[in-house]
């Protein structure tokens, strides 16, 4: 099995995250407007923001995922939570590793952060992530609800 190797984004990792963000967004059959995924990218770089990008690569470099993670207060803590907004891997790079890697490395960002919790939201339809996600981490019995559809 390859080594995989998670790193917070730089400068120099823009095209491999722009590459994988459109996949992403092809695989969820939507389309983020080009202003808004600057403006995220550009926030995620920032040593300060509290929206992190990381990267999974494999010994060759290839860029294989990512996942975005914001920081947030939480009153129920009273620290912060993470909230995995998305960990996408691309199709041909699934099974080897880098789901469970990015995962790890986001634990491991918390844990340094003194966050109380990391969690997320899965496809109710999609069986196979929710496999995965259960031997990574504890389902809730939580439905997610918004104000109005995503816009685009």
């Amino acid at each position: 099995m390859d080594t995989i190797r998670v790193t917070r984004a730089t400068l120099g990792d823009e095209a491999d995250w722009m590459r994988l963000w459109g996949d992403w967004q092809s695989h969820m059959k939507g389309v983020v407007p080009a202003e808004v995924t600057d403006r995220s990218w550009r926030l995620a770089l920032d040593p300060d923001s509290r929206l992190i990008i990381l990267l999974a690569r494999n010994s060759d470099s290839e860029a294989l995922g990512f996942a975005t993670v914001s920081f947030a207060p939480f009153a129920w803590t009273g620290s912060d939570v993470a909230f995995l907004q998305d960990l996408f891997v691309s199709e041909t790079a699934r099974g080897q590793g880098a789901g469970e890697a990015l995962l790890k490395a986001i634990y491991a960002d918390a844990d340094e952060r003194g966050a109380a919790q990391v969690y997320w939201m899965v496809d109710e339809t999609d069986a196979k992530l929710q496999r995965f996600y259960a031997k990574n981490a504890v389902r809730t019995p939580y439905l997610r609800f918004m104000r109005k559809p995503w816009p685009w």
